[in-house]
């Protein structure tokens, strides 16, 4: 068995290791600077997590859309999204390339994260998990649009590990992601595997560029653009 060479593995999946490392390094802040209670309302709300009346008071603070996708509600939210950032986006980074992957990641979490905003917005929420799943379901897209047998059986298994997170959100189990309506921040994670799926068509990997159809990148890019502006803009005219 050959000797683990962390430089070459690195240099191999840089996204994975950064996004990884800048995340803990973001929760490291939050203890070091709220202690035992910066997983309270108040202290989270201050380290920007996703709070609907905050961006509807105040529009400017539409940057929480972003920053929740590095903040966590305490160590085993953390440990439980880095462990399956670290294993699982290594494969996802494999195929995608780190340039498309790191779009991915962070354009899917805001996609999830602006569903949140439209459909609870009254949830106090963080996590990486949106992004997360919105890598799950680049793999899955990936395998429907290029149709190739390979991506497809991979795109399948990772469906179901969609279909069955998600169905454990509905329980409450095995997740977390948000206070004040539950412990499951479900919309953020439905949102991020469905931009995952529609952006692994925008961003595919260089070497399955040809064989997803053009037609199939202009209507992606239609339908997520038109979501994510939906997403945004009809909570101002909701509530």
């Amino acid at each position: 068995m050959d000797n683990f060479d962390l430089k070459k593995d690195f240099n191999r999946y840089k996204a994975t290791y950064i996004i990884t490392s800048i995340t803990i390094l973001v929760w490291l802040g939050q203890f070091l600077t709220f202690g035992q209670q910066a997983t309270s309302g108040m202290n989270l709300l201050r380290s920007g997590a996703l709070w609907g009346p905050s961006i509807l008071m105040d529009p400017t603070q539409l940057w929480r859309l972003i920053s929740p996708i590095f903040l966590h509600i305490g160590w085993t939210h953390l440990l439980l999204n880095m462990f399956t950032l670290f294993f699982i986006g290594r494969q996802v980074e494999d195929v995608f390339g780190w340039r498309s992957f790191t779009l991915i990641y962070f354009i899917s979490g805001i996609f999830g994260n602006a569903m949140s905003f439209l459909f609870s917005p009254q949830s106090l929420s963080a996590g990486a998990s949106g992004a997360i799943f919105g890598l799950f379901g680049a793999v899955v897209g990936l395998g429907y649009f290029t149709e190739m047998p390979i991506l497809k059986q991979i795109g399948k298994t990772f469906a179901v590990l969609i279909v069955i997170n998600l169905l454990m959100n509905v329980v409450n189990i095995g997740s977390i992601g948000s206070i004040g309506t539950g412990q499951v921040n479900i919309w953020a994670h439905l949102g991020g595997a469905i931009g995952g799926l529609l952006l692994s068509a925008i961003f595919p990997p260089k070497s399955l560029k040809r064989a997803i159809p053009k037609h199939y990148k202009f209507i992606t890019s239609l339908i997520f653009v038109g979501l994510l502006v939906g997403f945004i803009l009809l909570p101002f005219m909701t509530y």
